[in-house]
């Protein structure tokens, strides 16, 4: 697995403290819902950009303490540190996913709206790691579209 810490991506201070979890219902996995370059699949460091603009829209467009992600994932399998696991999530509004953590894809509703191999396969990463280490379920993840070790391999 290829985690970006926060420092890595310049992530700004949380603006508060997050609410700590000590397990979840499993791992709920979110799109931007808007305009994604495919420009990003060739380009690590508009990944970075993107990830950085999501949490600047997070805290100073919602007014949240961060990022409302645990963690966000990049065509090129890295995983960015969001709040981490183990934190409450924010994604879709304070106490919507409550029970569960919050992956992001970075894929939106237009330009890159399929994730590419590696995409799914660092998504599949970062629910692993969430079942192995932050007390995700493993039965109960979910998003717009089904993860798993087969198609994260890419044969699916």
């Amino acid at each position: 697995m290829q985690f970006v810490a926060r420092q890595e991506w310049k992530a700004s201070k949380p603006r508060g403290k997050w609410t700590n979890l000590a397990r979840t219902k499993g791992v709920k996995i979110h799109y931007t819902g808007g305009k994604v370059s495919p420009k990003l699949v060739d380009d690590h460091d508009r990944c970075v950009a993107l990830v950085r603009s999501i949490q600047s829209q997070h805290q100073k467009g919602n007014g949240w303490i961060d990022i409302g992600y645990t963690y966000a994932v990049c065509p090129h399998r890295h995983i960015f540190v969001g709040r981490g696991a183990h934190h409450l999530p924010a994604a879709n509004g304070p106490g919507l996913n409550s029970g569960h953590y919050a992956v992001l894809a970075l894929v939106g509703s237009s330009g890159l709206v399929k994730p590419p191999p590696l995409m799914l396969a660092g998504i599949w990463d970062a629910i692993t790691y969430l079942r192995k280490h932050g007390g995700a379920r493993a039965r109960r993840s979910r998003g717009t579209g089904t993860v798993t070790r087969r198609n994260a391999r890419g044969r699916g």
